[in-house]
């Protein structure tokens, strides 16, 4: 049976910036979806910009050299990631970087953009958080995402489904209901669209690794499911089995959606 959980900040937090110093080496799908992001945002002129979690600064590279002229500023609440991306991306007069829990930010200063990738999803009250966005951008300005949605990992998801074992998830939302959540706060879409990306790993076991790899495990949640080396060993088999190829390789699917929006004053 699937559990549904609703993040628990502090040890999402905490999970990632223990998984900093790997946190590349699992990333692939990250830089693939970052450089759509940087394409869909390549013909903006932004003055200044936020990135909402950016980890060790796979997008945030891209945006230093899309926008040199720009003043960035980087955060992230996992502090470990943070001090990765300014390993990368040194502070200076147009560079910033700062430990921030988006959740609780407040609209003290507005920027011409503001983005995210692979972040929102670990929102706790995305209604709330979209509704106070607004506060962020200047007039004119734009918000530009790149949001995991409903059907995220489905071959592992199926796995567990199709062997009714217990497993963990948070609530992805759909790509519908994200556009709604933006629209509903005032935002114009002007790019709105779910695309795929297919990873490969020579096993199924290996996408867990790279879950985990990540800091995006939910077993230390005080609401997960245990899962039985049981159950386990039985996924990974029915994974192996319909999703692999002979020699065993298996697809891992990332589903993300991808907004672009302005405005967002009612």
């Amino acid at each position: 049976m699937q559990s549904i959980l609703i993040p628990e900040t502090e040890i999402v937090l905490s999970q990632f910036s223990d998984a900093a110093g790997v946190y590349d080496t699992y990333a692939e799908h990250h830089r693939l979806i970052a450089s759509k992001l940087l394409n869909l945002t390549c013909n903006l002129k932004p003055k200044s910009l936020l990135e909402l979690g950016c980890g060790t600064g796979i997008l945030s590279e891209g945006l230093n050299l899309l926008f040199p002229d720009a003043y960035k500023e980087f955060t992230d609440g996992a502090s470990e990631m943070v001090k990765f991306c300014q390993s990368k991306i040194p502070s200076s007069k147009l560079v910033s970087h700062n430990v921030l829990d988006f959740e609780k930010i407040e609209g003290n200063s507005k920027y011409d953009l503001v983005l995210s990738s692979c972040a929102l999803q670990w929102v706790r009250d995305p209604d709330s958080f979209i509704s106070q966005l607004p506060s962020l951008i200047n007039h004119g300005g734009y918000t530009a995402h790149a949001i995991p949605v409903k059907g995220m990992l489905f071959e592992l998801e199926e796995s567990f489904a199709k062997i009714d074992g217990d497993w963990n998830s948070i609530q992805y939302f759909s790509g519908e209901k994200w556009i709604d959540l933006f629209y509903q706060a005032g935002f114009k879409i002007e790019q709105s669209f779910t695309d795929d990306f297919t990873v490969f790993y020579n096993s199924p076991m290996d996408v867990l690794r790279a879950v985990r790899g990540i800091g995006a495990s939910l077993s230390n949640h005080q609401e997960a499911s245990v899962v039985s080396p049981v159950v386990l060993r039985k996924a990974l088999n029915y994974y192996s089995c319909n999703f692999g190829d002979e020699s065993g390789v298996v697809p891992a699917t990332y589903k993300v959606h991808f907004v672009v929006t302005s405005g967002g004053n009612k």
